[in-house]
């Protein structure tokens, strides 16, 4: 049988793994482990481009202009009717800011360093993966930069390399790739999930697989028994990992690299043709699916996140109705765009012209034009441009004319309050993870009103505590735990008398993010136990807060610590400017019950009133009753939008809580402390 021919069992696993990421990304707890689709997709690439590449250049006959000229119509027809219709769409759906970030991702996708965009702009204070319609991106770039790379490499192996070294190499390639892999997933996260160096492991198992048995179909129906039996063993392992793995999971490293090892022993069972495996996965729904696999993977990402984003959540109609139109718009672009203009007979200078390099010069104009006009906001109705601005507001955009004394570093040295007090020593310092900034705001105001200033220090996604860390694969995070260190060092050296305490207190008494939000578990661990649980996690909340009061205490500081502000599990300002841009959403409800904010705090905030009642100079200020009432948590108050994501307050939204705050009797005995 000819080494060439078509393979429906590949279609049919592409199907498979397109399926698999769909449900992920559509509820991830249906199938935790569904993200492996994504590596299956690279393994079946590298595969296929090598089984390619490979058995032209044995013939003398590869072409690398061809061959790109066959890439470029392949892959670039379909990404700019998908690029420049999410566009469209969100024209009339996203924020100015949500549209400059779409725009900035279509401008890097058209040169195919997606994915190193998104690891540039990752981490606790990028805006959320399912508001950026093109995130899913990434992966193509990652393909595209491996067909850059490999056909030369391929080329000079097998032209200046006997097949020993040859093999050598690539097999230390190989195991290198896998190690950085592994190594960044343990430390840079984003690095280890967007770059192709540490994807590329994935990509060359597929590809090592179609040199080795190339040219080998009666060697291989001699181990007919053994390879049905691999390829059973291969299907079984990625069955379970559908299940076994989630969000949480070292990834990629090794078990990226047994994800790809699984997939090429299913791939290599099909080269018998044979077999209860191949005629499964050579089913014609599934053969089917496996050729709009990736119209459909291009299609329903966008389609997701601009409904997610226009409606605030989804439910079983709204999955339905997902679906159906990511397998029609899939179906359409597949059969009346991609397909003709894949096979449409063209000159190569005019494929390079037409299909490449003018399309790439109009996205990327356009997406620059976009920024330069910073999201056309514009285009909004006034009221609604109101309520963006007063959303995105943040103390990081006040200009201060002077700063603090060096000797306060980690702390920022950005005066909140009354600056005119420099070059005094700060009276308070703010500490804290986010949530701490956002309230930046608030204490500022607070300062004005009672003649000092303060200094903010920590880190996004840390909580202020000592002798407590934040776990990652059952090791600290040792940028958290030294920031902290370095933090409390300051304070006590400080001749500041007020420390303020905030940080996203649920979070890490759950180990959850708000509902719908993405983001692994967050754990909290000490040296007497490292393990991911919630019950360890809890009982390192509550040691390292009541060890930080005590420290604070010890060290004649008071501790003022602020109740944290609700979550929601949608963008509640988001929800507001829809509401004043659509007539027909004025009924929409932004708010979130508040029996859902009660249920979420429940822990954390009971033990904070036993630490209260445990240290009587501890002082809490409760934030929570200034927002919730008649059973509801307020997106807005006096027509001034709260928040700017689903969890962090605004500037205006954090001076508006102060200002009513200070009507409290809570403030007049925080104003005892200040000036006793």
């Amino acid at each position: 049988m000819a080494f060439t021919t078509y393979r429906p069992d590949i279609d049919g696993l592409r199907a498979i793994a397109v399926l698999t990421v769909m449900i992920f990304h559509f509820n991830s707890q249906w199938l935790p482990g569904g993200f492996i689709g994504v590596d299956i997709f690279f393994v079946i690439s590298g595969y296929i481009i090598t089984r390619i590449i490979h058995a032209d250049i044995m013939k003398d006959n590869f072409s690398f202009s061809l061959f790109y000229v066959k890439r470029i119509k392949r892959i670039l027809p379909l990404f700019y009717i998908v690029s420049v219709t999410t566009l469209l769409v969100s024209w009339f759906l996203l924020t100015p800011e949500d549209l400059v970030m779409l725009a900035d991702s279509i401008r890097y996708a058209s040169v195919f360093i997606a994915n190193a965009y998104f690891e540039k702009n990752s981490g606790y204070f990028a805006p959320a993966a399912d508001t950026i319609p093109l995130l899913h991106m990434w992966s193509l770039s990652v393909e595209e930069q491996f067909y850059f790379a490999w056909p030369l490499l391929l080329f000079l192996s097998m032209k200046y390399l006997s097949p020993g070294h040859r093999k050598l190499f690539f097999i230390t390639s190989l195991l290198v790739l896998i190690g950085i892999s592994e190594y960044a997933a343990r430390g840079a996260e984003a690095s280890a999930y967007y770059l192709i160096q540490n994807r590329g492991s994935e990509l060359l198992i597929g590809a090592l697989l179609s040199m080795l048995i190339h040219g080998k179909q009666d060697a291989l129906f001699a181990r007919e028994s053994a390879l049905a039996i691999a390829g059973l063993v291969g299907a079984l392992v990625l069955l379970s990992l559908f299940f076994l793995f989630e969000e949480g999971t070292v990834f990629p490293g090794f078990n990226a690299a047994l994800v790809s090892v699984a997939t090429a022993m299913v791939i290599l069972n099909g080269e018998l043709r044979k077999g209860v495996l191949y005629r499964l996965l050579s089913t014609r729904i599934l053969a089917l699916i496996g050729r709009l696999s990736f119209s459909l993977y291009l299609w329903h990402w966008p389609v997701l996140v601009l409904y997610r984003y226009y409606f605030n959540s989804i439910d079983a109609v709204g999955y339905a109705a997902c679906a159906f139109l990511t397998f029609l718009l899939a179906f359409l672009s597949w059969r009346y765009f991609e397909k003709p203009l894949r096979y449409l007979n063209v000159q190569k200078k005019w494929v390079f012209i037409g299909y490449f390099i003018l399309p790439v010069l109009v996205l990327v104009m356009i997406a620059k034009d976009i920024k330069r006009h910073h999201g056309y906001d514009d285009r909004m109705p006034e009221q609604a441009r109101h309520l963006y601005d007063i959303s995105v507001s943040s103390f990081d955009d006040i200009t201060k004319e002077v700063s603090a004394d060096g000797r306060y570093r980690p702390f920022e040295l950005v005066p909140i309050g009354d600056e005119h007090l420099l070059p005094k020593a700060p009276k308070a310092l703010l500490w804290g993870d986010s949530h701490a900034g956002h309230f930046r705001p608030f204490v500022e105001e607070l300062g004005l009103k009672n003649g000092f200033y303060s200094l903010y220090g920590g880190a996004g996604g840390c909580p202020p505590f000592i002798g407590v860390d934040l776990i990652k694969h059952g090791r600290p995070e040792a940028e958290c735990t030294d920031t902290n260190n370095q933090v409390f060092e300051v304070i006590k050296n400080s001749d500041a008398t007020l420390v303020f305490l905030a940080g996203r207190w649920a979070m890490y008494a759950e180990t959850t993010r708000s509902e719908g939000e993405k983001g692994s578990h967050v754990f909290l661990g000490d040296s007497s136990d490292y393990s991911e649980s919630l019950e360890n996690s809890r009982r390192a909340f509550r040691k390292g807060m009541e060890a930080t009061i005590q420290q604070l205490i010890a060290n004649n500081k008071q501790p003022v610590l602020f109740e944290q502000v609700p979550s929601y599990p949608f963008s509640p300002s988001n929800c507001l400017i829809k509401k004043a841009t659509y007539s027909w959403m004025k009924n929409e409800i932004c708010d979130v019950h508040m029996e859902y904010v009660t249920k979420r705090q429940a822990y954390a905030n009971a033990v904070i009133m036993e630490l209260e009642k445990k240290y009587p100079t501890l002082m809490v200020i409760r934030v929570n009753d200034k927002i919730c009432k008649d059973g509801w948590c307020k997106s807005e108050l006096r027509g001034v939008p709260l928040y700017m994501d689903n969890d962090h307050i605004n500037d205006s939204g954090s001076r508006l809580l102060f200002d009513r705050y200070q009507h409290s009797v809570q403030y007049q005995q925080l104003q005892k402390l200040i000036r006793p």
